[in-house]
């Protein structure tokens, strides 16, 4: 008679992980609109069904988890996912119009309510008057925008102001979807590009049209999840991963989180994503101009004099920025930045862990100066001290992530090599 053998949590995931078809996790054909998923655009969002499946692998094997914690909240996504999962749902990020999306996202109103206030605010849109006087006063206002837009986003703001103050942030993320969306700007890039002169002339948005049709398609994402009936609770923070002092010790059961590829100058630009949104919805003096987010995020800031590159305990990494080093100093000098900031905020998501707790890291590989930059094994080497043990490590095609597919790795014309077009996801486990 067979010997029956108990497996361990760790080993359980790691067999069910072995056990699934090679491009389960790659979900190229999924609907990643879902629930509230489709409510506004954003870098480099996590794919939920990622998130979903992540969070049903480790309820399987550790059923003791009820607490979901993303420090790199994003729009949202995590939270989301874990709310319908049932999980209590924590998550933090320096940028205001990620706390505004994953505030909206992981509410539901009553539909018949939001269905009246839609009504007065396309009534009260039609009805108002505005003047030049009325628009908003930020630098390069007529760059990025037609002034007939500027009239119509103008009365738009003034209409979505004048409804019930619970329920505008509702109103405010279509608002934000629509000035992306009518500016002057090419809007399938994460950063701000002007369009051409040619398409420019060409280019006369109807912005009524286009907050209605946003607004109708966020109407359903609402009704899902109201049905939902009771959520659990939501905490936002606006702690930096690297100081996550709104967090207590050890009181995170699971952290889901796909962070930043690397600093927002050279990779995906978070403050100039948000930033026509973000001067609209006066959502924050701080954030109007792009580096003030960008500069706050890891990598932000350069490491300027470096006495020796292996200053983190991670063999991967050393190597890497020795090759780098050797081509471009300054630009190992930046990749060095993030790193330690990545590890910073390494150690602080350990703190906050309970024992026995899983962390999930959704991550993208980079290249610099055409060096592979395993962000994968680094987060593996750089944890270890802090207590964490690695379990296992999934890779993913990116099929519909919004991310540049090229770049140009020696800033010669016409010299070009692939990003990234796979992730890794890591699965760590507090001892």
């Amino acid at each position: 008679m067979a010997a029956f053998v108990c497996l361990t949590p760790d080993d359980a995931i790691r067999r069910d992980i072995a056990q699934l078809e090679e491009n389960y996790w790659d979900f190229a054909s999924a609907n990643t609109k879902e629930w509230t998923h489709g409510y506004h655009p954003y870098p480099a969002m996590m794919i939920p069904q990622v998130a979903r499946s992540l969070i049903h692998l480790i309820l399987k094997h550790q059923p003791r988890t009820k607490r979901l914690f993303d420090p790199f909240m994003g729009s949202g996504t995590s939270l989301v996912e874990g709310l319908v999962a049932g999980l209590e749902v924590s998550g933090s990020d320096l940028n205001p119009l990620s706390h505004l999306l994953a505030s909206v996202k992981t509410r539901a109103w009553p539909p018949d309510v939001l269905q009246t206030a839609f009504a007065k605010i396309l009534a009260d849109y039609r009805s108002l008057s505005v003047r030049e006087a009325d628009w908003p006063q930020f630098e390069n206002l007529l760059y990025w925008f037609k002034p007939q837009v500027i009239d119509d986003l103008t009365r738009l703001k003034k209409s979505i102001e004048q409804c019930d103050q619970e329920l505008r942030p509702f109103f405010w993320v279509a608002f934000s979807a629509t000035v992306r969306h009518v500016s002057n700007s090419r809007n399938q890039e994460f950063k701000l590009y002007r369009l051409d002169d040619k398409r420019l002339a060409l280019w006369n948005p109807d912005v009524r049209e286009t907050f209605t049709r946003i607004v109708q398609r966020n109407l359903s994402g609402n009704e899902a999840l109201w049905h939902r009936h009771s959520l659990p609770s939501v905490r936002l923070l606006q702690d930096n991963a690297m100081d996550l002092r709104s967090v207590q010790d050890g009181s995170v059961d699971l952290m889901l989180t796909s962070p930043p590829y690397g600093d927002s100058r050279t990779t995906v630009a978070y403050g100039q994503f948000s930033r026509l949104s973000l001067q609209w919805l006066n959502l924050s003096t701080t954030s109007l101009e792009p580096h003030r987010v960008d500069q706050s995020l890891l990598g932000g800031k350069t490491v300027k004099d470096v006495g020796s590159w292996s200053i983190l305990p991670s063999p991967t990494l050393n190597q890497a920025l020795a090759v780098i080093a050797q081509k471009d100093s300054r630009r190992a000098r930046d990749v060095l930045a993030f790193y330690l900031d990545l590890d910073r905020s390494l150690k602080e998501i350990a703190r906050v862990m309970r024992p026995g707790g899983y962390q999930c890291w959704v991550v993208g590989n980079r290249r610099v100066k055409q060096v592979q930059l395993r962000t994968d094994a680094m987060i593996c080497e750089l944890s270890e001290r802090y207590g964490m043990s690695h379990v296992a490590t999934i890779r993913r095609r990116i099929p519909n992530k919004r991310m540049p597919k090229e770049n140009s790795p020696t800033n010669r014309i016409g010299q070009k090599v692939a990003t990234m077009t796979e992730e890794h996801i890591v699965i760590l486990r507090k001892a």
